[in-house]
């Protein structure tokens, strides 16, 4: 019986930070501890015999963002099967996360206890009204109990998936890593007329990537990922991105989620 689960997590608009406390808390209802902690963060050194690790990200290309990725492929290998849940958000649908993390998992001596995706609102793609959003959520917030539910009776499995996916994966991440921290990541731009140089979309930034410029306003280099954090969490409204014009429409956030939440204990 499991009873304490260890869950790390990364969310750009608050998708999945919004899942990952309605987990741990429908958990709580069955007696099983969950502690959230955020990512980026060092990967566990030791995990305790009695806990379960779980992983939760929101899907960039059809698989995680290249940074939890990287994270991913350096946990420690063990002898002891570890149980693993991964949690992952998407606004369609993912085929490079089940099977390549599968195998990871596998090889460096996990057990891949459960794997389950939930349909939140696009972060990218704005399709929907607020209405319709909130209806989505609803959906995800029973879904999740059942999620729950399921893992606290052991109803749960990690499908297997043939390992050629792992080679779509690391064709698919040197891409995302090509356009998103070059073309798409060099669009970023604050209006300086709005922006109040208050710093949060630097302590946002999951990698790293915004820094001050000589005059006090942010500046985005090559490490981009397309969290969206910086641009969806600005408080004046200050960030644009001049290469998504004609294709996205950043600014929805998971209205549950503040920024706050997102970079607790940094802030």
């Amino acid at each position: 019986m499991i009873k304490k689960i260890v869950l790390y997590f990364f969310s750009g608009t608050g998708n999945t930070l919004f899942v990952s406390k309605i987990f741990a808390s429908e958990l709580g209802k069955y007696g099983i501890v969950a502690e959230i902690i955020p990512l980026p963060c060092p990967v566990p050194e030791k995990i305790p015999d009695d806990t379960v690790l779980c992983i939760a990200f929101p899907v960039y290309s059809q698989t995680a963002p290249p940074f939890i990725c990287d994270w991913l492929r350096s946990l420690p290998e063990t002898e002891k099967g570890t149980p693993v849940i991964m949690i992952s958000t998407l606004a369609g649908f993912s085929g490079l996360v089940k099977g390549p993390f599968y195998h990871l998992l596998r090889r460096k001596g996990y057990n891949p206890l459960a794997v389950r995706e939930f349909t939140m609102p696009p972060n990218y793609f704005h399709k929907h009204g607020e209405e319709r959003n909130s209806q989505i959520r609803e959906r995800a917030k029973l879904a999740i109990a059942d999620f729950a539910r399921d893992v606290a009776e052991g109803n749960v499995k990690w499908p297997w998936h043939p390992p050629f996916l792992n080679i779509l994966q690391f064709i698919v991440q040197k891409m995302f890593r090509h356009g998103g921290t070059g073309w798409l990541g060099k669009g970023f731009r604050a209006d300086k007329a709005k922006c109040t140089k208050c710093g949060l979309c630097v302590k946002l930034c999951p990698v790293g990537n915004i820094s001050f410029a000589g005059d006090g306003y942010p500046v985005w280099n090559r490490k981009c990922q397309q969290c969206l954090r910086c641009i969806t969490y600005c408080p004046t409204g200050a960030i644009s991105n001049r290469r998504m014009r004609l294709v996205a429409y950043p600014g929805y956030k998971c209205p549950e989620i503040k920024a706050a939440d997102l970079i607790k204990g940094k802030l």
